[in-house]
């Protein structure tokens, strides 16, 4: 016990740096003969040390490797003095948002603006005791929790905390431990008031949560012109011929042509021509997917009727935007691409019901899709608008959601606080942030459309 120690490779007192790329695993007898040197300043002048370190240091990560150079503090060091190269930070937007705000004091002598190391940022936050506010609020949590957007206020708390002062407090503390070999770099660090943590938490379950929404843009005039822009894709690329059949539920039948070597064992069943299709589905028995491009392509070289066959005929049901000719006859049809809006409307006998716009259908004169004469419309919703709803998947305080995607009686939200949620429900399916609601679960709800704006401030109407 004691003999081994966590120790940083170039001294923390010289960088600030607490990465665990800055960190490694070593014996206590040769941590104190290194004291605040980096590894080369403390042995690279011994032969016979040296030919022992190197074979180590082949064996470690390459982002740990390189600070076990000649040079290594040398690539770090890229400013003189300690507080200047914490002050300055060398990425190129950094360095032109300082110049850039530096203008508004024209005045001789030192600027104002300074940027805050991004590493800084974090050890301060992790020893303040913040990471735990998010998440699973434990107080020793190491990590902050990048799921809620919220950790981008709790960094600028802590930027708004840190001062130059507060830098040169941080060099002298871990430069003092340095010497008295204590294992901790830097020991406690003071936040910048009693009861910090309290007030910034305080904080956050206030904070509603941003988001700018993109309702695209509809110009009548510029459509007369035909020079209108659109919020996406009216439709996607692939043409679908028109047979005139439909299914039972009225669903359109329509065929496309796809080469042969791109079929996949599920086009199989849509293979128009009956024969080919089980000649297809035959040759197909036993091969792994993988290999099917190459037996179909070997399939149109054989001798036989298909031979010299280079597309396959596929047909299936499927609800496409309808092109007419000049003389207005339809002859093809294309998938619709995305959504456009989504109404929510109050029927005579006062039950909600939903309606979606296609981009294709926003982008037509005169399409108004009410779903009765005497409905009334109550809300139009576009995606990453911001709604407020009662719901048990919402905060008891805000409710407020904001709209990821919507489809045909159906509206999936996010809680406001959310990031990248879809990501968070592939890695854990137990854990989905979604909501989805019907327009009954709308009107259950008391939902409403609500705006916040840039700092946060919610314009809500109150339920219908």
């Amino acid at each position: 016990p004691g003999m081994c120690e966590v120790d940083h490779i170039l001294p923390f007192s010289r960088t600030l740096d607490d990465s665990i790329a800055n960190r490694i695993v070593c014996l206590a007898q040769w941590n104190r003969q290194k004291r605040n040197l980096s590894p080369y300043e403390a042995w690279g002048n011994n032969p016979e040390r040296w030919a022992q370190i190197e074979p180590r240091i082949a064996r470690l990560p390459k982002n740990k490797q390189w600070r076990f150079a000649k040079d290594a503090m040398k690539r770090f060091e890229d400013e003189a003095e300690f507080l200047d190269r914490q002050l300055v930070d060398t990425q190129y937007l950094s360095r032109i948002a300082r110049e850039y705000l530096s203008r508004l004091y024209p005045e001789k002598g030192s600027s104002p603006v300074w940027v805050v190391p991004g590493r800084l940022t974090e050890m301060l936050r992790r020893h303040w005791g913040l990471n735990g506010l998010l998440g699973d609020h434990d107080r020793a949590a190491k990590a902050k929790d990048r799921t809620d957007h919220r950790h981008h206020a709790i960094d600028a708390a802590v930027i708004g905390a840190t001062d130059p002062g507060l830098i040169q407090r941080i060099q002298r503390a871990s430069h003092k431990r340095e010497q008295l070999e204590l294992d901790d770099a830097i020991g406690d660090i003071d936040p910048p008031w009693e009861g910090f943590r309290d007030d910034v938490k305080a904080q956050l379950e206030r904070i509603v949560v941003s988001h700018r929404a993109d309702h695209g843009r509809i110009d009548p005039k510029a459509r007369a012109t035909g020079r209108d822009s659109t919020t996406g894709q009216l439709h996607n690329e692939t043409a679908y011929g028109l047979t005139g059949q439909k299914t039972k539920d009225k669903t359109p039948m329509v065929v496309t042509r796809k080469p042969l070597e791109a079929l996949g064992r599920k086009d199989l069943d849509k293979i128009r021509d009956d024969v080919l299709q089980e000649a297809l589905r035959k040759l197909a028995d036993g091969v792994a997917d993988k290999e099917l491009p190459a037996v179909f392509a070997e399939f149109g070289k054989r001798p036989g009727p298909y031979r010299g066959i280079r597309r396959v005929r596929l047909i299936e049901p499927l609800n496409v935007i309808k092109i007419q000719d000049r003389c207005g006859k339809e002859y093809k049809g294309y998938k619709g691409d995305s959504n456009h809006c989504y109404e929510v409307w109050r029927m005579p006998d006062g039950k909600w019901k939903s309606v979606v716009y296609s981009t294709f259908e926003a982008h037509q004169p005169g399409i108004v899709k009410r779903p009765h004469p005497a409905a009334k419309r109550l809300m139009r919703l576009h995606k990453k608008d911001m709604i407020a709803l009662d719901h048990p998947k919402l905060a008891s305080g805000s409710g407020v959601a904001v709209i990821a995607k919507f489809r045909e009686n159906e509206l999936t939200l996010v809680p406001h606080v959310e990031a990248d949620a879809d990501r968070r429900r592939r890695k854990n399916k137990g854990d989905d942030p979604f909501i989805s609601a019907a327009a009954s679960t709308l009107q259950k709800g008391r939902a409403r459309r609500v705006i916040v704006d840039e700092i946060g401030r919610v314009r809500d109407p109150g339920p219908f």
